[in-house]
């Protein structure tokens, strides 16, 4: 190795010194993973520590050190950044928002339990768009008062600066309080508002820090953002809406393909074709200047809702199995990552103060967003009510969980928000490793980039710790109900009828997209496709018309060489085994429990 080309450690630029690197990463990693078992192992410690803040925590310490070795052979090192150094010890948004995303993003909407899910989509959908929206407002807000006042310090960012500041750190990832919601079970109406609206909220947050970014250093004060106002209006509704149908759409031509084209004698094309729907709508959308995160969230929920039904079990099952495997380590190297990027910039780029104040506003504007919008759905469910005469009943004899309204026509149940559970959706709040890369794209127009590093750096490191650590005291405390047996909620939870958007799938999208629904297929066969695509549904009177059965065919297994011809008859595809019908709190991510 060139002497003039080594950065401590031994690194270089070259083929050798770019092994070097990977070396030491992938031995933190296994470090982390191996160190996580122990919190699986033993749930009261994990629900302390959560196992995002232990991998923070090992590359908080192995950054330690990094840093002690620059500093003494600092007269060594050039003024030059190492980009491999760069890629692998700091933070690289390149590799985050290309490699590791996606995944992560497609694994969260794939395992999004549907009837659970669109049972409460209306109060999801409006926490993750108008609350996300709200949380933006009044943090940006917030921030330019303390600033305006000169309460900021000797860091005084631009009014759009500080606006797109709130528009990513109003971009939540709770992974730590959902483990302990899986370990503890509870009260699913809470799961679910938690789950849901940090999928969508990170979509939507992405989108409208997109957006506003493209006014940094151009129209920096209050009047010139208020009259660009509809133009960012516009501009994210465009992205947005134009992301989902994409979307939508490339996971119905996944599920219409693996119709069309039966892959089930050859399952390790099969498998390959559709593990490729992880990455490839996500380019397409950046290639049209769209927000690949929202299409590849809506391309997950889609391609679990119908293309799962048109691939063998096996393969179902593998999938699965390789899409939380993706999503784990690439949650596991981010957060690795993110601990490893805490010595690498200037202490001087941490504004105390202003990180304080922007402590203050991400909780402030959490509530600002939670407890009014709140308010308002209880408000229309309750104006529901009493206009159509509603009846209710309660879905719970304990005072503080959810109450059911049942519509006398269509029975779709519609759930009030209670205010402990406001309050656990309030502290849930966390901020992770979306925000900070967000931060790291930060437009650098006025010289702040770094600062506002350093700010995101500290608000995740800190919710992480403080609040994921005490998500179980907090749930003790606010009285939230654990220990749900799932079988019996969702017995007691089971629609009896359709809604209009199921009698509407069930009539023109099924039989175009599903293999199984074909006409050649047997009447019994059918139903038990359907009861299984309605499973929060009563089906039994449902009766479609008769049906000669399929032929059997022959199959072929998938082994690591190659191919091998058996005579086994091909699996029916809609007979999905254990794994793929999960429990209601899987969130795509490690169980805490296995039998």
């Amino acid at each position: 190795l060139e002497e003039n080309n080594e950065v401590g450690w031994g690194w270089t630029l070259s083929q050798e010194g770019i092994s070097n690197y990977l070396v030491v990463f992938l031995t933190l990693l296994a470090l982390t993973l191996y160190l996580s078992k122990f919190l699986h192992q033993y749930p009261r410690v994990g629900s302390v520590l959560p196992e995002a803040g232990l991998t923070v925590i090992i590359g908080i310490i192995f950054s330690f050190f990094i840093a002690i070795d620059n500093k003494s052979d600092e007269e060594q090192i050039d003024d030059d950044v190492n980009p491999v150094e760069e890629t692998l010890l700091g933070f690289s948004s390149t590799v985050f928002f290309i490699a590791l995303l996606p995944p992560i993003i497609f694994n969260s909407g794939y395992h999004l339990k549907r009837s659970l899910f669109f049972r409460h989509l209306t109060s999801i959908t409006l926490y993750a768009c108008a609350g996300t929206a709200i949380s933006t407002i009044f943090v940006g807000l917030m921030l330019y008062a303390v600033v305006s006042l000169g309460w900021s310090g000797d860091f005084n960012p631009s009014f759009s600066e500080v606006l797109t500041f709130g528009a990513l750190i109003s971009a939540t990832d709770p992974v730590s309080t959902l483990s302990v919601f899986q370990q503890k079970k509870v009260d699913p109406h809470l799961f679910y508002l938690v789950f849901g609206e940090s999928v969508l909220n990170d979509a939507v947050g992405l989108v409208l820090f997109n957006a506003l970014s493209k006014f940094v250093g151009i129209h920096d004060t209050m009047a010139q953002m208020a009259k660009k106002s509809g133009a960012i209006v516009i501009d994210f509704a465009f992205i947005f809406c134009g992301s989902l149908a994409l979307g939508v759409a490339s996971g119905v031509v996944c599920a219409a393909l693996f119709k069309v084209t039966d892959l089930r004698h050859t399952r390790l094309v099969e498998l390959s074709l559709y593990v490729l729907v992880v990455y490839f709508p996500f380019f397409i959308a950046e290639a049209l200047e769209l927000s690949g995160i929202v299409t590849i969230l809506f391309t997950g929920i889609t391609v679990q809702r119908y293309a799962v039904y048109n691939i063998s079990p096996s393969t179902a099952a593998e999938a699965d199995v390789i899409f939380r495997l993706l999503a784990h380590l690439a949650e596991t190297a981010i957060f690795l990552n993110l601990g490893l990027s805490v010595f690498e910039g200037d202490g001087d780029d941490l504004k105390t103060v202003f990180t304080l104040w922007a402590v203050l506003a991400c909780l402030i504007g959490r509530a600002a967003n939670v407890y009014p919008l709140t308010f308002f759905y209880n408000s229309c469910v309750k104006r529901l009510n009493s206009s159509k005469d509603i009846a209710t009943r309660s879905c719970r004899t304990d005072a503080e969980s959810a109450v059911t309204i049942k519509h006398s026509l269509d029975n779709t149940g519609i759930y009030i928000v209670k205010r402990n559970t406001a309050d656990m959706l309030w502290f849930s709040g966390l901020r992770g490793a979306v925000a900070y890369a967000c931060a790291e794209t930060f437009p650098d127009a006025n010289g702040n980039r770094k600062a506002f590093i350093s700010i995101t750096m500290a608000i995740v490191l800190s919710s992480v710790f403080l609040l994921g650590s005490t998500t179980s005291f907090a749930l003790q405390r606010l009285g939230i109900q654990t220990d749900v047996d799932e079988e019996q909620y969702m017995q007691e939870n089971k629609e009896t009828s359709f809604s209009h958007f199921q009698r509407f799938e069930n009539k023109y999208i099924l039989p175009l997209i599903l293999r199984d629904l074909r006409e050649d297929v047997d009447q019994n066969d059918k139903k038990e496709l359907l009861s299984q695509f309605f499973s929060d549904l009563d089906v039994s009177d449902f009766a479609p018309s008769s049906y000669a059965p399929a032929n059997r065919e022959a199959s072929v297994e998938m082994r690591e060489t190659g191919y091998k011809q058996h005579t086994l008859e091909v699996e029916k595809t809609h007979k999905l085994n254990q794994h793929t019908h999960s429990s209601m709190f899987d969130f795509g991510a490690e169980t805490w429990s296995i039998n």
